[in-house]
């Protein structure tokens, strides 16, 4: 008969529970970080497909309106009041979309980690003197056309 040793299984401790336990905390980690701004495209989204409901349903009922016009006034009126609606509900809706937008805005400052806020990009170009040729007089430039 063998002698079990120790059972990893029982206490927990399994090869494999360290970096799983890594990996799940990272994920977490991450969530939470990206919570609010998840949350504001989100609602972002949500708004978009409301305003897409409410102008498709409008455009359902134009054969309904439209079949109550008697005179070329009504059908003006119809399409008058078609157009208004359409016009109130893309301020409202852009306006809620702005706002679940703007609500990210500071998260995503926060987000970027220092070392990208602070990195720079350094370009050095050569001074007119170095581009001399060693010849004593100075290099033929060439210019794009």
């Amino acid at each position: 008969m063998v002698a079990h040793g120790q059972n990893s299984h029982a206490n927990g401790k399994t090869p494999a529970n360290s970096p799983f336990q890594f990996y799940f905390g990272g994920l977490e980690t991450f969530g939470q970080a990206y919570d609010p701004f998840l949350k504001g495209i989100a609602r972002t989204q949500l708004e978009m497909l409301g305003f897409f409901n409410r102008r498709a349903q409008a455009y359902m009922q134009i054969p309904a309106r439209v079949a109550q016009c008697r005179t070329p006034q009504d059908l003006a009126t119809a399409q008058a009041q078609f157009w208004r609606a359409a016009y109130e509900d893309y301020t409202q809706s852009m306006g809620r979309v702005t706002g679940a937008l703007a609500a990210c805005a500071p998260n995503l400052a926060a987000m970027v980690s220092e070392e990208v806020r602070n990195a720079h990009d350094y370009i050095a170009f050569p001074d007119a003197e170095a581009k001399d040729t060693g010849t004593g007089r100075p290099g033929r430039e060439r210019k794009a056309a």
